[in-house]
């Protein structure tokens, strides 16, 4: 696709200065991120179940019981928290991080656009982008062990290692986590903000009649002749 045919926000011309300077930094050997690096939004609770599956996915690796809640990174922090944001955490303060601080395989967070990481993470790169696309989110979820190098054996799942995972990382478990009932994340927001429960009709518990009118007219107009109903 050409870059004029892309949304705004994705092509290359609406890059800050800023962004483009910290996306010419980002080292592209193996010693920077190991083998894994991860593209995705924040403040959303469908980011939040993916991240907690990436993350339970490379633990069974390294622990074998770690399928289970026991003792597991999940149950000590955020997902959030277990896979920081590149623009604000890693290279908040520094332009040369140290990242040898986070075990291997190591998990990051951006919300820079895909088409300015596929440079420096082209296919020689033993970095591994997983995107949170709204388009594809159904079938990368499916088989993100697969897209990750690190699939289910036959043995794990006879022995429930798949089940045990899901069960881990259901929003319903990790709501009930004390770590996210109660714990900030470094930028003072509380966990529990991204296990909000979606209703239909709540925003009137929170928008007055005047804002609800005011977004209903942005909506209608923004999308004028694109043939979506509301």
């Amino acid at each position: 696709m050409n870059e004029k045919e892309l949304p705004e926000s994705l092509r290359g011309d609406n890059i800050s200065e800023e962004t483009k300077s910290l996306i010419s930094s980002l080292s592209c050997n193996k010693d920077f991120l190991g083998k894994i690096y991860k593209t995705t939004t924040t403040k959303d609770v469908g980011n939040t179940w993916l991240k907690a599956l990436t993350i339970a996915l490379f633990e069974r690796l390294n622990n074998t019981s770690s399928s289970s809640d026991a003792l597991h990174p999940l149950q000590s922090d955020n997902p959030h928290g277990l896979a920081p944001f590149l623009e604000t955490i890693l290279y908040l303060n520094s332009s040369t991080p140290d990242v040898t601080k986070f075990p291997s395989p190591r998990l990051f967070s951006t919300h820079m656009p895909l088409h300015t990481l596929q440079e420096p993470f082209n296919d020689s790169s033993p970095c591994k982008i997983l995107g949170r696309s709204q388009t594809c989110s159904l079938y990368d979820q499916g088989c993100v062990d697969k897209i990750l190098g690190c699939p289910f054996t036959e043995k794990e799942e006879d022995q429930g290692c798949v089940d045990k995972i899901l069960e881990l990382c259901s929003l319903r478990n990790l709501s009930g986590l004390e770590i996210n009932k109660t714990g900030k994340a470094s930028n003072n927001m509380h966990h529990s903000v991204f296990f909000r429960k979606g209703e239909v009709g709540d925003f009137k518990n929170h928008l007055t009649p005047e804002m609800e009118n005011k977004i209903d007219m942005i909506v209608e107009e923004k999308y004028k002749g694109s043939g979506l109903k509301f």
